[in-house]
């Protein structure tokens, strides 16, 4: 018995270095970019299946809900929806430029939109 449990206790010692960095699909780190699984446009956001994780950069640009808003990037303009604790005390203007970190939301007869869980602001035009 004292035998099994050392060998299965070496084991799992030397095991540790190799599944140190391994975070099993969590929120830890990782790779972002091309072929990433990651919607980093809002032309991807709109291709994009169901519960995709997307990072978008750009403009805030109109309200057209209570939590509903258009964001706007270089590709084009899709529906995103930031609840009020998202946004803090925080000032968005349609000329502040901003991160939005979510995923997609898709649903059949719909266009995607992107449920908004992190709002960075990356410039604040001058006052």
């Amino acid at each position: 018995m004292k035998t099994i449990w050392l060998t299965s206790l070496g084991i799992l010692l030397l095991s540790q270095p190799a599944m140190a960095g391994f975070t099993g699909g969590g929120t830890g780190g990782g790779f972002v970019g091309p072929s990433s699984g990651i919607a980093q446009t809002v032309e991807q956001a709109l291709d994009a299946r169901d519960d995709t994780p997307a990072v978008l950069e750009g403009h805030v640009v109109e309200r057209v809900g209570k939590d509903k808003y258009v964001f706007q990037d270089a590709t084009g303009k899709m529906t995103v929806e930031i609840d009020h604790e998202v946004f803090g005390a925080r000032i968005v203007t349609p000329q502040t430029k901003v991160r939005l970190s979510g995923e997609v939301d898709s649903e059949f007869f719909r266009r995607n939109s992107v449920d908004v869980d992190v709002l960075e602001i990356l410039e604040q035009p001058a006052q």
